[in-house]
């Protein structure tokens, strides 16, 4: 026991390591504002050079004093979601703004997710100078915008799973504050059915408040098995050409799923074969579209049989805290799911093929091999739970 204990007493979580702020330059906190120009004024003199991505109309930049620049700049402003924030860290820049019309959760901490040969990956940069939430230019496809931030919910129970498979303390803090958010805007969007301006005022305050939870603990944009699972989806749609949703759509879609199935496997986990990488692998391969050679890196290996007891006695162990969270989850989740219905124009009616079902379980089987994470997920496939799922 002792060897076991000297073996895993070590273990953190590794995206906490690799996310730790990598940038001793930038700014320590971020600042937040409701418009651009005031951002920008905040972080350059006027004459400035400034980067503008994502933006159908730069004219406001060129009137507030300002020079217009591509590459290196005094200034890099992006504009967007998840694909317009990795460029703009890509650019050589003093200080970076960001203003989220989607992805609210990412826009003010050091991680952003970035793809690298079709498989999304984690990475750590520059934290944003400012982040700026306009609550007149929110995306317009508000039940995905609702669906990231109730995404988060699950997140933080993974995030709980992974400190007590690892022996850390649960402080819970993030979970209790995520949940008063969840709970907060599932009652006010209720209240405001069908009035569209107050919804995106709503969606983008509680964007905000979401943005600087996840500053503090950036892992809660990976720890989900709905993230992973709706990761695997959008492989899948890419390689047969077909369009996918919305990050916030998948992950509140998968979100019910995968909560559904964490409930039915603590209540009775019994041990099973131990998973086939090699199979894994090819259905990878065939599957998703990923080259072989990067579907080997990102498969997760097999636990030695040292830390999977250990896992196991630990999930016996915290079975009533994890399960009592769960509940917690799934409630929350049931109540907002009424809302991310009715906040499409048909009222939810396209959610019917939003998501192809007999896609989902091969797309859960196959979701902890293409975004690492420490989740009920990962651990689910250790124990061989997914495997009859793999095609």
């Amino acid at each position: 026991m002792n060897k076991a204990w000297d073996f895993f007493r070590d273990e953190r979580d590794r995206n906490t390591a690799a996310l730790a702020d990598a940038a001793p330059d930038g700014p320590t906190e971020t600042l937040f504002f409701s418009d651009s120009l005031t951002a920008l004024k905040a972080a350059a003199p006027d004459g400035s050079s400034v980067c503008a991505i994502g933006f159908d109309n730069t004219d406001f930049i060129l009137r507030a004093g300002f020079r217009l620049a591509d590459g290196e700049c005094d200034v890099c402003i992006a504009r967007g979601g998840a694909a317009e924030f990795a460029t703009a860290r890509r650019t050589i820049h003093k200080k970076l703004i960001l203003l989220p019309t989607h992805d609210y959760p990412a826009a003010a901490c050091t991680a952003f997710r970035t793809e690298v040969k079709s498989f999304a990956v984690l990475s750590s940069g520059k934290r944003p100078f400012a982040v700026v939430f306009d609550e007149t230019d929110a995306h317009d496809n508000h039940a995905s915008l609702f669906g990231e931030i109730v995404a988060l919910d699950l997140a933080a129970f993974d995030a709980e799973f992974c400190a007590r498979m690892t022996g850390r303390r649960v402080s819970g803090d993030n979970a209790t504050q995520i949940a008063e958010l969840v709970t907060e805007l599932t009652a006010e969007l209720k209240q405001i059915d069908k009035d569209v301006c107050a919804q995106k005022t709503a969606l983008v305050r509680a964007g905000r408040r979401a943005a600087q939870i996840v500053a503090a603990t950036p892992e809660l944009l990976s720890s989900s098995g709905a993230a992973q699972a709706a990761e695997a989806y959008r492989m899948l749609c890419a390689a047969e050409q077909r369009p996918s949703c919305m990050r916030g759509e998948l992950e509140m879609i998968f979100g019910a799923y995968v909560t559904d199935f964490y409930i039915k496997s603590l209540s009775s986990m019994q041990p099973n074969f131990p998973p086939d990488n090699n199979r894994r692998i090819d259905s990878i391969t065939s599957n998703l579209g990923a080259d072989v050679r990067r579907a080997c890196v990102h498969v997760s290996p097999i636990y030695p049989p040292q830390k999977l007891m250990l896992h196991e006695y630990r999930i016996k162990e915290f079975k009533g805290e994890l399960l009592r969270t769960l509940t917690g989850v799934a409630r929350r989740r049931s109540e907002a799911w009424q809302v991310f219905k009715r906040l499409y124009p048909d009222d939810g009616y396209c959610l019917k093929t939003l998501v192809d079902k007999t896609d989902a379980p091969l797309c859960v089987a196959l979701a902890p091999d293409v975004l690492r994470s420490d989740s009920l997920l990962s651990f689910l496939k250790q124990a061989g739970k997914l495997e009859k799922y793999v095609i």
